[in-house]
């Protein structure tokens, strides 16, 4: 499987963990959309993984304090 990492604003992690427990339950769509922000954007205006429900083995949620 692919194995991906993402640095993300703790709203847009909250809106994946919504996602991820409402899909478990049988609600929602199939997949959820990351922005991918400024990281390797390359000439995009704009550019997002889709994550699919169902090739999610298992994720890890990790918290930081940005350097100020």
């Amino acid at each position: 499987g692919t194995e991906k990492e993402y640095d993300l604003p703790i709203a847009e992690v909250n809106a994946f963990l919504t996602w991820y427990e409402a899909r478990d339950a049988g609600r929602g769509p199939g997949m959820h959309a990351i922005d991918k922000h400024s990281n390797n954007k390359g000439p995009f205006k704009k550019r997002r993984d889709y994550v699919v429900f169902d090739k999610i083995l298992t994720y890890e949620v990790s918290e930081y304090t940005a350097a100020e």
